[in-house]
Formats: C-alpha cells, sequence, structure tokens
C-alpha cells in the first residue's frame, strides 16, 4: 500500500533539532556535545530506542548488544538512534511482584517518548510485565514503533533430561520437599534450568505476550519466536531499526494497527498455544490503550472457534 510519506519539516524532531531559533540551536549544540556532526541528525527521523537493560534482570541480560543492533538498522536505513534506558521490570529478583510495577513502567515508556524528540520507537522487553507495560505505554504515546522481544532462553538440561524454566522447577521442588532429591542434585539442576540470556523457554507470561504482541502486528513477523542466543535475533533487531524508519516516513501508528481484528488475533494466539492466563489481564490492559473493548466481551466466543475446527489467524504486518 502506497502511503504519502512525512516530510523533513513535518518530523516531530523538528521541533526540536531543525528550527532556527535560540532553543533548537541550544538542542543542536548539545548533540555536538556527544560528537554529532550537523550531517548526522538533520532531516532524519529520530528513533527512541527504548532499553530495559539491567544487571537486575538476566532475562534481558543481551539487550546492551541488542540495542547496539537496533542503532545498525536505523543508521543504515537513514535515520538517528537515541537509546534510552527505562525501569526493568525483572521477574526472577524484584520482590514482591513486577505487576506493582507495570502501570509504573507504562507511564515511564509514555512519558520518555513524549518528552524527547522522538519521531518513532523500538521497545526493547521480554520478561513479563515489560511487554504489556511498554506497549501500554508506547500506545499512549501513538509514534510509529516496533516491539522488539528478548526471545526465549535455551532449553534446560539435567542429566540429559529437558528442563522448563518456570515450569519444572515446581515439580522438582515437590520431588525435594518429599525427600527424593537430595541437596546436591537440586544443586545441579539449579545449575542446568536456565542456561543462557533470554526468557523463560516455557509459555509462561513472558513467552505468551511476545506471541500475543507478535499476532497484533507489533513485532517484525515471527519475532518472538526467535531464541535470544541465536544469531537470527541480532538480525531481527537490525531489521526492527531499519523498518522502524519507514514507518515514521509513512506516519504508520500503532492505533491504525491495534484494530478489533488485530487483538482478536492476539486472544486467539494466546488461546490456541495454550498461553499463560495472566495474557487476559495484559490484553484487557493494552486495548484500553487502544480504544478497544474486544477482549472484555469476546474471549469466550473467540476460545469456542476451535469446536468446529482450527482457528485461522489472519495478521497485520509492520512492513510494505
Amino acid at each position: 500500500m502506497n502511503r504519502p510519506r512525512k516530510t523533513p519539516t513535518e518530523l516531530r524532531s523538528y521541533r526540536w533539532f531543525g528550527k532556527d531559533d535560540l532553543r533548537s540551536s541550544s538542542h543542536r549544540s548539545r548533540a555536538r556535545q556527544q560528537g554529532y556532526t550537523a550531517d548526522d541528525m538533520a532531516g532524519k527521523p529520530v528513533i527512541a530506542i527504548l532499553n530495559t537493560w539491567s544487571d537486575a534482570n538476566p532475562c534481558h541480560a543481551h539487550f546492551r548488544l541488542r540495542a547496539e543492533d537496533v542503532k545498525r538498522g536505523v543508521w543504515q536505513a537513514g535515520g538517528f538512534p537515541m537509546e534510552i534506558p527505562l525501569l526493568t521490570l525483572g521477574e526472577t529478583f524484584m520482590k514482591p511482584t513486577t505487576m506493582l510495577y507495570r502501570n509504573l513502567l507504562a507511564m515511564e515508556a509514555e512519558e520518555a517518548l513524549r518528552s524527547y524528540p522522538a519521531d518513532g520507537a523500538i521497545l526493547l522487553g521480554g520478561c513479563d510485565k515489560t511487554v504489556p507495560a511498554m506497549v501500554m505505554g508506547a500506545t499512549s504515546a501513538n509514534l510509529p514503533f516496533i516491539f522488539v522481544p528478548a526471545g526465549p532462553m535455551f532449553r534446560g538440561n539435567w542429566r540429559g533430561q529437558p528442563l522448563g524454566s518456570g515450569t519444572d522447577v515446581w515439580k522438582y521442588w515437590a520431588e525435594r520437599r518429599a525427600g527424593t532429591i537430595d541437596e546436591c542434585t537440586w544443586r545441579e539442576m539449579e545449575e542446568g534450568i536456565a542456561r543462557s540470556f533470554g526468557t523463560c523457554m516455557t509459555m509462561g507470561t513472558a513467552s505468551t505476550m511476545a506471541a500475543a504482541v507478535d499476532a497484533l502486528g507489533l513485532t517484525l513477523p515471527g519475532a518472538s519466536s526467535i531464541p535470544a542466543a541465536d544469531s537470527a535475533h541480532s538480525r531481527m533487531a537490525s531489521a526492527a531499526g531499519r523498518r522502524v524508519v519507514e514507518m515514521v516516513w509513512e506516519d504508520m501508528k500503532p492505533r491504525e494497527v491495534l484494530t478489533t481484528a488485530a487483538f482478536e488475533n492476539a486472544v486467539t494466539a494466546a488461546m490456541v498455544l495454550g498461553g499463560s492466563t495472566n495474557a487476559i489481564i495484559h490484553l484487557i490492559a493494552m486495548a484500553g490503550r487502544a480504544g478497544v473493548a474486544v477482549v472484555t466481551y469476546r474471549g469466550d466466543e473467540i476460545s469456542r472457534k476451535g469446536d468446529g475446527g482450527p482457528t485461522c489467524l489472519t495478521r497485520p504486518l509492520l512492513r510494505a
């Protein structure tokens, strides 16, 4: 589909860097302070890379590198990348629960996009509540964005047996309490159940929400199924950087993509995949930011579609 393209003076960031006034002069001089030249940014879309990397979140340990992969793609497409760190919600270390902070991260993501000279954004998230939080905030800001999911970690291994993070831990902890597994064996399992960076490789909240966001059309197609440590994940991140620059020129905003049909896709995907029941809580919140109420009254109807055969997913694409 051919869409009318923005001109450089229509970019949101033009207010910061393009005008002939005192404030823009100050903004440009501070960019020079960082070592950039006028040619590095003049007339180029500014892409905010919202990064939830932190030492407190092992699932996102690779996001320092992925941010660089995204930047490479943004530069290649003629954009100007600007990495912005956000609060991370590390399910593995944060107590009592990351759910207490989902809306705080949503607010931070929205206000970061509103307050800085962003024309579009890449969202680097994955661990459970970071997915809905970042999508909620970016949807409210309504700037073109692509979500880059962290991807699942390697499958766990213990003495040749596969281990699933977030699932087998409950099974074997019951055996530990029953006395059928000793402490030495339990320590072996601890070392083998989470073998790489990335989110839980089972269908918990992280993988469920990544698949749902993929079905919504907010990732590059298929991005949710790429393992975190696979080289394809780096290539996907760079491709997302390239694509979001074009989305800025096309002015493709999230509320165009987040339709009733898109949320029906997401609900269907979560059900077909046997995903986490937490999905409904987050999808309702995400749909609310897009002005869609489908999840609250269509969930049961959608779940019954498969009674007469497989359900087909139709997917809006974020690429031309």
